[in-house]
């Protein structure tokens, strides 16, 4: 049935058909319940409830539903924008309605429970996958790049950053079952919080390099005669977040002391 069509004749529950249109014109994906007052289908993008409008029970399967009102809004805002992604929670979600509808209000709140406790673990997954990805993606970068520069003259820095990319990712990678995730946040978010952890690493590495020629902190690797203590210092400059940080509080703290307000 066309558009058109269904738009010109009310459709009943049971009229409606997995590839056909429901009454806003919108196609049917799949059914999940049908009966002869109510039907509950899913589109391309939500999960609806189409009742018989002649229906007896009419009144009482409003009632019902409006009950769980506040609970589907709150998952639908969670949903991916094309719901074919998630079919597995859709029927969950679907098989609440259909048990809300029908006057079972106690088991229909367990079951979104449950639905919206999935939904919840499954973008927080998707947010650390995207996060460490698109580290790695960096990591790459820094890869070619220390190729690349030695024959321009910055081998030692190309690699300094690229041990300081490769400390940043190793604390991604231990701290990835407690890695926060705001389910809120985009793929665009997620991918750049990762990078900015990488360029953060990376920063830190080429600080703790400065600092090792300086003699400001870590000189000791100074009296090695090959660069590995220097690559591991940039290492672990880029795995722990707070070294860095750490020894220019310190040095700040110093500077104040050499120089106290007069």
């Amino acid at each position: 049935m066309s558009k058109e069509e269904s738009k010109a004749r009310h459709l009943k529950p049971y009229d409606f058909k997995t590839g056909g249109v429901d009454n806003d014109g919108d196609r049917v994906e799949k059914i999940y319940a049908k009966s002869p007052e109510f039907v509950v289908y899913r589109t391309e993008r939500s999960i609806r409830l189409d009742m018989d409008d002649d229906s007896e029970n009419l009144t009482t399967y409003l009632h019902n539903h409006q009950k769980i009102g506040v609970d589907l809004a709150r998952i639908y805002s969670w949903l991916p924008e094309s719901l074919s992604w998630s079919e597995a929670i859709n029927r969950q979600i679907a098989r609440a309605m259909t048990t809300n509808v029908s006057g079972n209000y106690d088991d229909a709140k367990l079951m979104l429970a449950h639905a919206e406790d999935r939904i919840v673990k499954l973008k927080v997954i998707q947010g650390r996958l995207l996060y460490t990805l698109s580290a790695f993606f960096l990591v790459f970068i820094a890869f070619v790049f220390a190729i690349l520069l030695p024959f321009s003259g910055y081998e030692v820095l190309s690699k300094v950053a690229l041990c300081g990319s490769l400390g940043g990712v190793l604390s991604i990678a231990t701290g990835f079952s407690t890695m926060e995730i705001d389910i809120d946040a985009n793929v665009p978010t997620n991918c750049l919080i990762g990078g900015s952890r990488i360029i953060i690493a990376i920063a830190a590495a080429l600080f703790s390099y400065f600092a090792i020629q300086s003699d400001v902190a870590f000189s000791f690797v100074k009296n090695i005669s090959t660069n590995h203590g220097i690559y591991m210092i940039a290492m672990v400059a880029g795995f722990a977040e707070m070294l860095v940080p750490n020894i220019m509080n310190n040095l700040v703290k110093e500077s104040g002391e050499h120089n106290p307000e007069t």
